[in-house]
């Protein structure tokens, strides 16, 4: 592998673990402190966790992105 290759991959190896540990962080500090429904409202707990669960199933997906971009860089590259 040439320099190029080898700092692309670095890139996103650094990258994916800035973004997992960004998403822990986001989701320990700012997402499960909030009320994001009301709970006074039937099934109120149960909405506040679904909407919860989808910020992180939408950092999670942020996170397979970068996963299959490299990959696919990595695996499906054209012979130089």
């Amino acid at each position: 592998m040439n320099k190029r290759v080898v700092a692309y991959q670095l890139g996103i190896f650094v990258t994916q673990w800035a973004l997992m540990i960004l998403g822990f962080g986001i989701l320990t500090r700012i997402v499960a402190p909030l009320r994001l429904v009301a709970l006074n409202l039937p099934f109120g707990s149960y909405f506040d966790a679904s909407v919860k669960a989808l910020v992180a199933l939408a950092l999670s997906a942020i996170w397979l992105f970068v996963w299959d971009r490299q990959v696919r860089f990595y695996f499906y590259r054209r012979p130089t």
